[in-house]
């Protein structure tokens, strides 16, 4: 890309410190280092971070496109208003008498011209873009967005979207970190914050990282309300997903979308929800917009596709208004991954791993292939203390299920006869999560060795549908 449109770009907006790096970066390619060097410099704690973190080329062209586009946009708006303030002037003059005559209106011709003259100054002054203005907008806003630390990723992807995301109401965008394992991320309710990036008394953006090893610096400490911000923000996600992906069933059953969660979250066998979670009354229109829209499961769950629409925080999805973009971070529906050779099973979306139990199965007796959840039953059979335990998922219509059981000692081990087996904790959440219709995977080789299953306080926390159960059936699930 030529770089006239970032020099441009900085020459209007020269607070814009990735702006200055960016252009910096295409003087180095042109083998023009003192400029370069300048533009660096002006770059301060940016070209500090990402040349540390040797960002992907293609991020900063994606960013760089996104910056032309920007001020494409405004030129575009610039001639717009020029050519009807032109107009609006040869309308007065065309019923104004000389300049020498009586009663001509010099006022009016002044005020016209100079309107012309100052267009791109009250371009550049428009809301965003001054100062004054972005500092009084300033409120005690805390955005959040996730990215992948590890596996030679910095989370670059993350802070430059959190960069270019931020607008002016928001005071802080911070990055939390994803541990990479494989091709999979690692979700977790206590992510640490590796970057915050914030609005200034000056109505400037700085950026702070929090990873020693990263910054080569002693950071300081993160804040105890960012730290309960974020673990809220990701109890909210997980909420979402559940919700999201409980709204697909429902529309794939019944051809429309439904119109509230008490839909979804009707007695056996209408429990898509088997519970309710805090917040999802309220995220629930956000959410169906979305869907009606198509604007779910557009891309992988990372910061990279969320650079967009980071001013509807303001709007309409105000549910979401503490995450970047104003959106779900977990978009894609929900999965479940049985993995026969490392005796795991994973709730995931997208290349994210939500959740990733230890399980008992049945070794060569247990199925592989695709099924869905097409039952959820609390208290199968009638007892909290059977053989299936105090929830069961029959997988498609066979005789195979996900349940809970009466021998924790066999988790990990390959001893029912087909059927996968969870301690009670981890199957009551699973069952909590899943929405009936979720898709099942059963294969070998599928996921990492590493459980991810929280401490009891950090469990995902919901409200237990009523007449969840099916005393007309026995199930007679090869357990």
């Amino acid at each position: 890309m030529q770089n006239t449109h970032l020099r441009t770009y900085v020459k209007k907006h020269p607070d814009n410190k990735m702006a200055w790096y960016l252009l910096g970066k295409e003087y180095l390619g042109e083998g023009q280092e003192a400029k370069a060097n300048y533009c660096f410099q002006q770059a301060g704690e940016v070209y500090e971070a990402f040349e540390r973190s040797k960002a992907p080329a293609d991020i900063w062209v994606d960013y760089q496109e996104k910056l032309v586009e920007m001020a494409e946009q405004k030129e575009k708006k610039h001639r717009v208003r020029k050519m009807w303030l032109t107009l609006l002037m040869l309308l007065v003059l065309a019923g104004l008498p000389p300049a020498d005559a009586p009663g001509f209106n010099r006022d009016a011709a002044e005020a016209l011209a100079s309107a012309l003259e100052s267009t791109d100054d009250s371009m550049d002054n428009e809301s965003g873009n001054n100062p004054k203005e972005d500092l009084a907008l300033v409120v005690n806003s805390n955005v959040f967005t996730a990215g992948a630390f590890g596996g030679g990723n910095q989370g670059e992807a993350a802070l430059a979207a959190a960069w270019s995301g931020s607008v002016a109401k928001v005071q802080t965008s911070a990055v939390l970190g994803m541990q990479v394992a494989g091709n999979w991320t690692l979700w977790k309710r206590n992510m640490a914050v590796k970057y915050i990036v914030q609005t200034n008394s000056s109505g400037k953006l700085t950026a702070q990282s929090y990873d020693a090893k990263q910054c080569n610096c002693e950071p300081p400490e993160v804040s105890p309300e960012i730290k309960r911000l974020a673990q809220a923000w990701t109890a909210k996600q997980e909420s979402a997903a559940a919700l999201s992906s409980a709204m697909i069933t429902y529309k794939k059953r019944n051809g429309n979308w439904p119109k509230s969660v008490a839909q979804l979250a009707q007695p056996f066998p209408n429990n898509i929800l088997g519970e309710t979670a805090p917040g999802m009354t309220r995220m629930f229109p956000a959410l169906l917009a979305m869907h009606q829209k198509g604007q779910m499961g557009k891309g992988k769950n990372t910061a990279e596709g969320k650079r967009e629409g980071s001013d509807s925080q303001q709007g309409k999805n105000a549910a979401f208004v503490d995450t970047l973009g104003g959106k779900p971070f977990l978009q894609d529906r929900l999965e479940i991954i049985v993995d026969k050779s490392r005796h795991k099973l994973a709730l995931i979306s997208g290349d994210t791993i939500i959740r990733n139990y230890e399980v008992g199965l049945g070794g060569d007796r247990t199925p592989e292939g695709s099924f869905v959840i097409s039952d959820k039953v609390v208290n199968p059979n009638g007892r909290s203390n059977g053989e299936f335990g105090s929830r069961g998922m029959q997988l498609s219509d066979t005789n195979y299920a996900i349940h809970g059981t009466n021998e924790p000692n066999s988790i990990g081990l390959d001893e029912s006869l087909g059927c996968v087996r969870m301690s009670t904790e981890d199957v009551e959440e699973l069952f909590a999560l899943a929405p009936q219709g979720t898709p099942v995977r059963i294969g070998k080789d599928l996921l990492p060795e590493t459980a991810m299953v929280p401490e009891a306080k950090d469990r995902y926390r919901y409200t237990l549908v009523p007449k969840q159960n099916n005393p007309n059936k026995t199930y007679h699930w090869l357990n």
